[in-house]
């Protein structure tokens, strides 16, 4: 039985286990997705917050002549993704796919996650990028023009 005393497939008994895991042995976990995420990207500046168990990233992103000033927060410690990523200046509006903390909404966390395990961060930062295409053509159009799955938020 999961936390809403629901039953649990065989695949959220497992991506449970290995969270579980992932919590026992943070610093361990988010060294290494912290050495893969500076080896790609060398825009970010990231350091392990070891008080609260998070790998903090910031760094600028610049498309069309403007400048994204993007800030990472990922951990085990989080429930259903690692990630929550924000972008200064940009607030939460449920058509450019947001999560209302007005983190960005990048992949949905049960379809587009590999089976019995998370995203991995080096793999998540390029869909910042496209993101940001995609929120400037909103603004400019009026429509997201990205691949999307709509949110149940009403």
């Amino acid at each position: 039985m999961n936390q809403q005393g629901e039953k649990m497939n065989l695949i959220e008994i497992l991506e449970d286990k290995i969270q579980h895991q992932n919590r026992l042995q943070w610093l361990l976990y988010l060294t290494k997705e912290k050495f893969f995420a500076e080896k790609y990207f060398r825009w970010l500046k990231f350091e392990i917050d070891h008080s609260a168990g998070i790998l903090i990233g910031q760094g600028n992103l610049f498309s069309n002549h403007k400048s994204y000033e993007i800030t990472i927060r990922y951990s085990p410690f989080y429930r259903y993704r690692y990630d929550k990523i924000f972008i200064k200046g940009i607030s939460y509006h449920r058509d450019i796919h947001m999560y209302p903390d007005a983190s960005l909404c990048l992949y949905h966390p049960f379809f587009d996650k590999p089976a019995f395990k998370h995203v991995e961060l080096f793999r998540i930062i390029p869909w910042i990028s496209e993101w940001i295409v995609f929120y400037e053509q909103w603004r400019r159009y009026g429509v997201w023009l990205g691949k999307e799955i709509k949110h149940n938020d009403a």
